[in-house]
């Protein structure tokens, strides 16, 4: 068997496994019980997504793919910043109301 029959075997493999891995990571982000578990699923798509991409590009021998890969990990990245900066936006307007709702005890001098 030649080196490069087996070198695109593994890559055809190993783009296989990555797929399976992301469904997985996909189920996860969706019955992830806390945000935490959603943000990190979704790190780990846009990672596994990246090295698919990469992969494909070496299969393929076609190098331009590899830009999109750049991209694409600018634009997950700004993604998990947003998500995150929303979730803590929220959470603070969550907890400023809960402060105002809570009254103060009054001290009765005693």
């Amino acid at each position: 068997m030649e080196f490069n029959a087996i070198v695109d075997y593994l890559i055809l493999f190993s783009m296989l496994f990555l797929s399976v891995t992301l469904c997985f990571c996909l189920l996860r982000g969706m019955m992830g019980p806390r945000f935490t578990d959603r943000t990190v699923a979704v790190s780990i798509i846009s990672g596994k997504t990246i090295l698919i991409i990469a992969a494909l590009a070496v299969y393929l021998k076609a190098p331009y793919l590899l830009d999109i890969c750049l991209i694409f990990s600018i634009i997950s990245f700004l993604a998990v910043v947003v998500l995150n900066n929303t979730y803590l936006l929220k959470f603070n307007r969550r907890m400023a109301t809960k402060n105002r709702a809570v009254p103060e005890a009054q001290d009765n001098g005693d």
